[in-house]
This record gives structure tokens, sequence and C-alpha cells, in this order.
């Protein structure tokens, strides 16, 4: 709404950010350019490739992988609008079914089923505010399809956890659990549905996600339905032999790979497509939400959306939930280096020639601090000496009539006069 001033005359308008989403500035960003760099170093040191998928894709992408049980569509978290051309589209709540979408449409798995990818960007969710949690958050995520074989769970389950170290976090453990696969489910669903009939004490979601995926209540976030879950049947005694096995594998390949886990037997996972191994990396010096990152497999998705058969395990990670941990631990991005020189224009005869040394410092990898304005000695020295740099060069038209710069040593305060030729050479090197 526009306002006004006591006199009548109308005041600026300001704007706030939408609720629900966060400025990342000058003092945050680095915290998320060093978690990115970190993941793509680690990335490619496994094979991984970087894809990067639209914001905007179709609803029924979304409506058809996450799951109509999945808190993303109960709880109507999904940015969704009808564009000019009357189609629905929906602001991705999730990086893994763009990456599916754009794999199938792209042939991709024609060429090979064995894929290795990664993406980093702004996810959607319309969910209440709080803190670590936004409706717009910044995931990094990475999917393995194509491999069958419980190796490839814990592939995926020690690169996040070689991730986290890499960032500086060492109190770290993996919990885990198997939720079996279709056959099993089955059976395994048709137990929770009949336990869950049994009492009339759950909440009316609850109710609504037993009848179509009845894990989802140990997603549950209401205290009641919380502990009722504790009486509920474990999804570990329904496995049929061959889930049986492969959680063992991945147990084995963990343990001797120096990863500690805890099993977990109500570690579902909060999307439908997940089928068999499912995990978290939990940081045990965060308390309760110690939650960093999760992932899991897959191996009905790509078939779902429309591809071949393929089997596929992946995970992701939330920055913004990722920063706040880092700060809680302390675990500061190193800083950037300082420029090398500051350039010191004292007046406007001297900018061009000062603006041209800028450039020729920089063209030659050197970092360098101009102002792009003329300033006073004593202010220019003073903003030389908080930027950092070693070595201040300053020009004014007296040295200009001479072709001369002033060379200052900022870490024990010696001056020399020099050439602008010399000027130039130290600055090429």
């Amino acid at each position: 709404m526009r306002e006004t001033m006591s006199d009548g005359a109308p005041a600026k308008q300001t704007f706030q950010a939408v609720k629900g989403t966060k400025d990342v500035l000058p003092d945050i960003a680095p915290y998320y350019q060093y978690v990115e760099e970190k993941a793509r170093e680690l990335f490619a040191l496994y094979g991984y490739q970087e894809i990067r998928t639209p914001i905007l894709e179709a609803t029924e992408l979304f409506a058809r992988s996450v799951g109509q049980a999945s808190d993303i569509v109960v709880s109507k978290q999904m940015y969704t609008f009808t564009d000019p051309g009357n189609r629905s589209n929906t602001m991705r709540p999730e990086g893994t079914a763009g990456v599916v979408r754009a794999l199938v449409e792209s042939g991709a798995f024609k060429e090979t089923n064995q894929q290795k990818v990664f993406y980093m960007g702004p996810m959607f969710r319309y969910e209440r505010p709080q803190k670590g949690r936004l409706r717009q958050f910044t995931q990094i995520g990475m999917e393995c399809f194509g491999i069958p074989h419980p190796a490839a769970d814990a592939e995926t389950i020690i690169l996040s956890t070689e991730l986290l170290k890499a960032v500086g976090f060492r109190d770290i453990s993996v919990k885990l659990n198997n939720i079996g696969d279709q056959e099993c489910r089955r059976t395994y669903n048709e137990a929770l549905r009949e336990a869950i009939a049994g009492s009339s004490k759950w909440c009316p979601q609850c109710r609504e996600r037993a009848a179509i995926n009845p894990m989802r209540v140990f997603d549950c976030k209401v205290l009641e339905c919380k502990e009722m879950t504790a009486s509920l049947p474990s999804v570990i005694d329904f496995l049929n032999p061959t889930s049986q096995r492969h959680h063992r594998t991945v147990c084995e390949i963990l343990d001797a790979a120096g990863v500690p886990i805890e099993l977990d037997t109500e570690l579902v996972r909060g999307l439908d497509y997940y089928s068999q191994t499912v995990f978290e990396v939990v940081h045990n010096g965060l308390g309760a939400q110690n939650a960093m990152l999760g992932g899991g497999r897959y191996d009905y998705l790509v078939e779902e959306l429309g591809g071949p058969p393929t089997p596929g395990v992946g995970m992701s990670i939330g920055l913004e939930r990722l920063i706040m941990a880092m700060q809680a631990s302390e675990i500061i991005p190193p800083p950037a280096p300082p420029p090398e020189y500051y350039l010191l224009a004292l007046d406007d005869d001297s900018i061009i020639t000062v603006s041209r040394l800028a450039v020729l410092a920089r063209r030659h990898g050197n970092r360098v601090a101009f102002d792009c304005q003329p300033r006073t000695a004593r202010a220019g020295l003073k903003a030389a000496d908080r930027s950092g740099a070693t070595a201040a060069i300053i020009i004014g038209t007296s040295e200009l009539e001479r072709n001369v710069a002033q060379w200052k040593n900022l870490e024990n305060g010696e001056q020399m006069e020099l050439t602008l030729e010399e000027i130039e050479r130290n600055l090429s090197e």
C-alpha cells in the first residue's frame, strides 16, 4: 500500500523479501560457495556430472513422483499455478523428479542406463517458515541410476558422509533403514492399515495417509501420533529374503568403510518413491533436529515417469539447514584472499591512468582494489589499510607530470617513487 507523509507528499515505497524467503548477503554467501565448492570437488572424484533442470515443471510430474500421501501433496506445499496457456505448472519442490524427466526426455537412458549426475539450485515448498526451513531453499543433490547392487547405496552414503567431513563436521553418523521392495511393502502396508484402524486417536492427516501410503504416519509431527508409532509393526520384520540380503550388504560395506550406523526402523523419508534403503546423516551435537542430509533408493521412479525400468539411488542436502549447523559448530569458510595492491587516484586527472593500471594488473591475475573515484591521500591510505593489501600505488597530477607513481609498502610503511614503466612491469608479473 502506498503511504503518504504528514505534509501530503507521497512517501517512498519500501519492499521486503516475500515471507519464507531470505536474502543471501555477502557475509553469508561464502558459506554457500564453500559448501558448493567442496561438493563439486567430491562429485568429480566419484564420477558425477552436473545437470541443470528448469525450476518450472508440469504439475503432474510431482503429483506422480512424490506421492499423494507425502507432506508436499497432503499439506498443499506445492507452488502451483495455471499459465496463460491453461497449463498447470509447479515450481519444483524437490530435485529428483526433474532430473529423471530430463534424462528420459533427452534419451540418455537409451544410450546407457548408468547415469551419475548432481544438481544445485533453489526449491520451493509452501511450509510454515521456521528456523532452518524456508519456502525457497537451496538444495544440492546427486543421483546414481542403473545400478541395482547395494554397493551403490553404500557408496551414496559414504559420499554423503565424506561431503560433511570435507565441510568440517566430525561427530556424524548414519541413521539407516530398509523399507523393502514392492512385494514386502504390500504386506507391510496391510499390517500398518490394520494397526492404525485399531485406534481412533490418529490425527485426520494420518487417517488420510493410512488409506494411500500408511508408512507416511511415521512422518507425522503430532505428539500423540508420534507416540503411537512406537507400537506399530516394524518394516524390518516384513522384509523378504532379497531385501534382507540388500540391507545386510549395505551394512557390511559401511562397516568396512568405517562409517558408524544406527538402525532406525521408523525412518521412511518424506517422499513416496523410495524403496529398499533409506538413510539420514546426522550430527550428534545438534540435539533433536540433527538430520543434515538424507536419501535412499528408488528403483521404480524412472519407469513411473515414462522411462525404462531403471534402478536409482541418491541423496539431497538443504544448504540453509547445513549452514545453520556450520555456524552452531563454529565452522567458518576460509576468508577470501585480500587484494595485493590498492590503487589510489588523488584527483580526476589521474583516474584514467590508475584505471588503466587496474585493468593491466587484473589481466595478469593480480588482485587489485580500486575505488573508481579520486580520494585524498589520508582517506585513501586508511581504505588501503582496511583492504588488507600489501602495497598501495598512489598517483596524482604531480606524479603524472613526472611520469612516476608512489609505491608504499603497507606492511612496513616504506615508500618509494617508481616510474610508471616500473609500476607496469610489477603489475604484469
